[in-house]
């Protein structure tokens, strides 16, 4: 397997230089389209039976690719993403380039070395009929809303059976992530009455209620930053992201619309942040006529590895395996922004994350270190050996 390294980095390079910009994010980018059919190309050479599953934008599908091996063992998946977020302000970001122990380009650590990581170990997989069942499952729009992963799962157990466990190959810098922040994205509306500014009594300003909403806003954040902290993951967040008031310089506002973003804990309900936004509503003294109202635009869990089963297990063969394959000891550690790990644990399927990284993630200069990358799906092949056998 001393080759496997070699193929990785060139499998990365390949794709890096496929624009597969979210068009969620960059409206007129090209979506996942070339990248599907480069990576379900190569599983299909490699013996695996691959489909396309699309997602609920039919421009952006999902490959999932399925092996049994001549002997009986335990379903192993391996996820990644294959959208990338826009490029803005990049010289040359579909040129791979190579500094010293860097891969430069949109996607080399976001996770195009994860993907290529993960596709070089399932065709060494292949090749050394390795008992079980083999599930690659790359999908669309990780990096938006997770049309993809919500297609895949929605029919991963009818067409592949329910899997034992499933490794995300985000970059984690090799580290095993051990618990990941959720989000929930929630919309204030406040609505008044216009009129001239010369004559404000006769309308119904909103400007002030959006005052003390982002005052109370931040005073609950203050609450929050003040409790005990979780050991991996510090402590939630509420904050105002997005305010938007008023029409004219001598017009009255008549409304507003506030985005509030909360970052939950796993021992925090994921609705928390709908829930504060609206107690906060209910304090504030409105005008009679003004109405203030809050909606839920997304939600998403907190995460955490299990402590036992099959996650665990896996974890544990993927850190000595790494060693084996010349990296470094993992650390276990939480991350502070949210991963698609929830939607395959509330799914049913045990979760690990764990991939290469470098720097520059959604910067101008981005990067994946080249001894993660090489080492990845060396210890990707052996802790699915292990696992799966065992």
């Amino acid at each position: 397997m001393n080759d496997l390294g070699d193929r990785a980095v060139e499998l990365t390079s390949e794709l890096i230089a496929i624009d597969s910009v979210s068009p969620s994010l960059a409206p007129g980018a090209p979506g996942e389209e070339r990248i599907a059919d480069v990576v379900a190309g190569r599983l299909a050479m490699a013996g695996f039976a691959v489909q396309r599953i699309p997602s609920s934008d039919p421009r952006r599908p999902n490959v999932v690719a399925i092996r049994d091996g001549s002997r009986p063992g335990r379903s192993v998946v391996l996820n990644g993403h294959l959208d990338t977020v826009p490029v803005d302000r990049m010289a040359e970001p579909f040129v791979p380039r190579v500094d010293g122990d860097r891969l430069y380009g949109r996607g080399a650590s976001d996770m195009k070395g994860g993907v290529a990581g993960l596709v070089v170990a399932a065709e060494e997989l292949a090749a050394l009929d390795a008992p079980g069942r083999q599930i690659v499952a790359l999908v669309s729009d990780e990096e938006d809303a997770s049309i993809g992963a919500t297609a895949v799962l929605a029919e991963l157990e009818r067409i592949a059976g329910r899997p034992d466990v499933c490794l995300i190959a985000e970059p984690t810098w090799l580290d095993i992530a051990e618990a990941h922040r959720g989000y929930e994205v929630v919309r204030v509306e406040l609505t008044g009455r216009a009129s001239h500014s010369s004559q404000p009594h006769e309308g119904l300003d909103v400007i002030p209620v959006v005052a003390h909403t982002l005052s109370a806003i931040a005073e609950r954040d203050r609450e929050l930053q003040r409790i005990t902290p979780d050991p991996q993951l510090d402590r939630g967040s509420l904050m105002a992201t997005v305010v938007r008031a008023g029409s004219a310089p001598f017009t009255i506002a008549a409304s507003a619309e506030i985005l509030v973003e909360r970052r939950t804990l796993p021992s925090e309900s994921a609705d928390a942040g709908y829930e504060e936004v609206n107690a906060i509503l209910a304090s504030l003294e409105l005008p009679a006529g003004m109405s203030a109202s809050a909606r839920s635009l997304i939600r998403r869990s907190a995460w955490q590895l299990a402590t036992d089963g099959a996650a665990q297990e896996l974890s544990v063969h993927l850190a000595e395996s790494l060693v084996d394959a010349g990296a470094s000891k993992p650390r276990r550690r939480g991350f502070p922004y949210w991963m698609e790990a929830a939607l395959w644990d509330e799914a049913g399927v045990p979760t690990v994350v764990c991939g290469p990284a470098g720097g520059g993630l959604h910067a101008i200069d981005e990067w994946v270190d080249l001894n993660q990358l090489r080492a990845f799906p060396v210890a990707v092949v052996e802790a699915v050996l292990r696992f799966a056998a065992s």
